[in-house]
């Protein structure tokens, strides 16, 4: 029995299909050009954010050993770190945009250190200080991503603990010198008050006595 071909029906799931797919083209579109604005709208961000983290290092010369004013730049420095992060997220971590930014960020982050780390010997102030290295490759995924949680809830839960963090794969002089000078090497790397820990974080416990 010859079956009758509803040409209706095949046309309108034609045209359907050609609506939807019509309709994922487009929105595709559109997400990317949200996207785009928001990275655009983010990058602004973090450079006001660097403009203002220099000024208030100008004050921090001006008027030493105010703990305002330091603990306004770690707010700052702490907001920054975060901003990279979601563009991070957004562009990719191996982005030139990013990198850019991570190696202003870099500057910033190192001079907020050497600013702590004075304020420690000239203020009389307590601090517990890290400097964390950490390479984003592939292979060291899972290494990186239980210490950043280890030194993240350490930081967390002591007031007076400040964590710098370094992308050890950055092409920057600033790294380089301190890899050299504190014998960074493979996935990731912790120094404690400018003492190398020469073990791998695995739980706040191998740590918190050291502070």
């Amino acid at each position: 029995m010859e079956r009758k071909v509803n040409w209706m029906r095949i046309a309108l799931a034609a045209l359907i299909a050609t609506f939807l797919f019509t309709f994922g083209l487009l929105l595709g579109y559109i997400t990317k050009g949200i996207i785009s604005t928001n990275s655009v709208s983010l990058e602004e961000s973090v450079r006001n954010d660097i403009i203002n983290l220099e000024t208030l290092y100008l004050l921090e010369g001006t008027f030493p050993c105010n703990s305002e004013i330091l603990d306004i730049t770690s707010q700052k420095l702490d907001s920054l770190g975060e901003l990279i992060t979601v563009l991070e997220v957004k562009k990719g971590k191996h982005s030139k945009d990013v990198l850019e930014l991570k190696k202003l960020y870099t500057v910033l982050e190192t001079r907020h250190f050497l600013l702590t780390n004075t304020r420690k010997e000239n203020c009389g102030e307590d601090y517990d200080i890290f400097l964390y290295f950490y390479s984003n490759r592939q292979e060291c995924k899972g290494e990186v991503e239980k210490s950043s949680f280890v030194l993240t809830y350490t930081r967390n839960k002591y007031d007076q603990v400040r964590v710098y963090s370094f992308d050890i794969d950055l092409n920057s002089e600033i790294i380089s010198a301190l890899k050299a000078e504190y014998s960074i090497q493979g996935c990731s790397g912790v120094v404690l008050n400018n003492n190398p820990l020469n073990f791998k974080i695995e739980n706040a416990d191998q740590i918190e006595p050291l502070l």
